[in-house]
């Protein structure tokens, strides 16, 4: 849980209950980002698959599965 959270243009930046900071990017295109974090870690992907399921598959190569 965070204490308080602020947006900034495309940032989120929150302060958690233990004190440290985070900060996160808003895409406008979520499809170009999973594209853009595919490519950063080497997983191959099909430019045919919805949004939906490439995040699905995305996230079971990052966790392993």
């Amino acid at each position: 849980m965070a204490k308080k959270s602020a947006i900034n243009g495309e940032y989120i930046v929150t302060v958690e209950d233990s004190g440290s900071i985070s900060v996160h990017r808003i895409y406008d295109n979520t499809k170009g980002a999973l594209r853009e974090i595919a490519e950063r870690i080497g997983f191959e992907y099909d430019p045919n698959w919805t949004t939906r399921q490439f995040g699905s598959k995305l996230v079971d190569f990052i966790n392993g599965q």
